[in-house]
């Protein structure tokens, strides 16, 4: 869903291993890189965007799916400072994103789920229930704090 390839699908198993980012410029550029139309919020079609661009960027081999070894390059970038993760993480996020993005469990992820894993992401930030994320909503949500379900 973010400009910077960390997309709120890997951002919950990132939690558990980033530091608090409320004073860090990398959620004003995620939020500046998702908000396309400038309007200070995030809406599902701006997900649905940025899930597409995502994935075209993923599909390496252009096959019109990714499977689990083309997340490689999504988990490694969402490390603090790009370096990658441990090998034990890494393999553990991977996984993890791998299970938030394939509804199916088919092992392979399409445009549509990804789309749809985006637009739940959105949804997790969303704490006043109108369907799209501002600032704010996306700073509470990278301190942990994830929207009632509705």
């Amino acid at each position: 869903m973010f400009r910077s390839h960390c997309t709120a699908a890997l951002l919950v198993p990132l939690l558990l291993v980033s530091r608090a980012v409320s004073a860090n410029p990398e959620v004003d550029r995620m939020f500046a890189g998702q908000d396309t139309n400038g309007d200070g919020v995030i809406d599902q079609a701006e997900a649905r965007a940025e899930a597409a661009r995502v994935f075209r960027t993923l599909d390496t081999n252009r096959d019109d799916v990714l499977v689990i070894a083309e997340l490689d390059p999504q988990v490694a970038k969402g490390s603090p400072g790009g370096v990658g993760f441990p090998p034990d993480v890494h393999a553990a996020l991977r996984q993890a994103t791998m299970q938030r993005w394939d509804a199916d469990g088919d092992g392979r992820v399409t445009l549509a789920e990804i789309q749809q894993a985006f637009v739940h992401g959105l949804l997790m930030a969303d704490h006043d229930g109108d369907g799209k994320v501002t600032r704010a909503e996306l700073v509470r949500m990278h301190q942990g704090v994830i929207a009632p379900t509705r």
